[in-house]
């Protein structure tokens, strides 16, 4: 089976990240890196550390690893944003007909047997098995029926205002915006939760076919939306099943991210993440320290210190934390 890991500029999270599927994993499987760009220096490190790994690089990998060096260097703001779903399906295409999907900043926390997953999905017609729903029921809506040891089918159940109001079934939604009025409803996520039985945006063994259908070449930045439009398409056409671990089998950072910033809040995530990869590079950064947990903070801030960057400080640094985990924490989810 092909474990893909799309990854870009976290090393030390990728190499988190890879040291638990070593860790973890049972069966035959392949690792293939997705990264979308990550320096050159920081790719080299990996491959010596799991030289038995895939890495393959975007189109647009050394425009993008050229911006984060002039962002660095304070000669420009980083601006390659476009996602590279091209890039992804091409590699998708090219991978076992069921794969388990991860990002660089995704770990397994608990025993994972490959061969056991494949068959259930193939006994059981499942589109995708989550292994990941950051403690938050509504991430993993709708019945709830034994299926294996440590799996459970959800069998979706989605409501009339989610099917008129976002679903625009019966030309429902496009009739209240004509009118005016869609402002007087819900949020769209609102609506949206009762689908994410059919989806998950990675942490999650999938059928290449059906994941596939959930991208469009054009589209040219994450929606959530659209590919929740898709699933119910797909769920409509060929009437698949979808399962969920029991248990959470991997954990995510909600203390570093690749690119978010947030108004107000004088901290450079680029510049951060520069220091926290040079760091590593240079072995002084443990990317397992404090496992299954997070990387403490504590930790990361003799880091942020070290640096004596005014762009990265502590304090901001704890601020710009919490705006990272409030926007998790208001759809119910755990964040430490």
């Amino acid at each position: 089976m092909d474990i893909v890991v799309k990854s870009f500029n976290r090393p030390f999270y990728l190499e988190r990240c890879l040291r638990s599927i070593e860790r973890y994993v049972t069966g035959t499987y392949t690792v293939r890196i997705l990264d979308d760009g990550t320096p050159a220096q920081y790719l080299r490190r990996i491959q010596e550390l799991f030289p038995h790994v895939k890495i393959a690089h975007s189109p647009r990998y050394e425009q993008k690893a050229a911006a984060l060096h002039r962002h660095v260097a304070g000669e420009g703001q980083f601006d390659e944003r476009i996602i590279p779903i091209s890039f992804w399906k091409a590699q998708i295409e090219e991978c076992t007909d069921i794969f388990l999907l991860l990002e660089d900043d995704i770990w397994l926390i608990e025993p994972l047997d490959l061969d056991f997953m494949a068959q259930q999905m193939r006994q059981h017609r499942l589109a995708t098995i989550k292994l990941s729903w950051l403690g938050n029921p509504r991430l993993v809506p709708g019945r709830r029926l034994p299926l294996a040891e440590n799996l459970e089918e959800l069998v979706p159940e989605i409501p009339l205002a989610t099917r008129l109001v976002f679903l625009n079934e019966l030309r429902v939604r496009s009739v209240l915006f004509r009118l005016g009025l869609l402002r007087f409803f819900k949020p769209d996520l609102e609506y949206q939760l009762p689908l994410y039985a059919l989806y998950s945006v990675a942490s999650a063994f999938f059928d290449k076919s059906y994941w596939l259908h959930l991208w469009e070449d054009s589209q040219v930045s994450i929606d959530e939306a659209q590919q929740l439009r898709r699933a119910v398409q797909w769920q409509r056409q060929h009437r698949p099943r979808f399962a969920k671990s029991q248990r959470e089998v991997t954990k995510t950072s909600f203390i570093t991210s690749a690119t978010n910033m947030f108004a107000g809040v004088d901290f450079d995530v680029f510049r951060f993440s520069y220091h926290l990869n040079q760091a590593w590079l240079r072995g002084e950064l443990d990317a397992m320290r404090g496992f299954p947990r997070d990387l403490p903070e504590d930790y990361l801030r003799t880091f942020l210190e070290a640096a004596h960057d005014p762009r990265t400080t502590y304090s901001e640094w704890t601020r710009w934390t919490g705006c990272f985990k409030a926007q998790y924490q208001r759809l119910g989810c755990q964040t430490e």
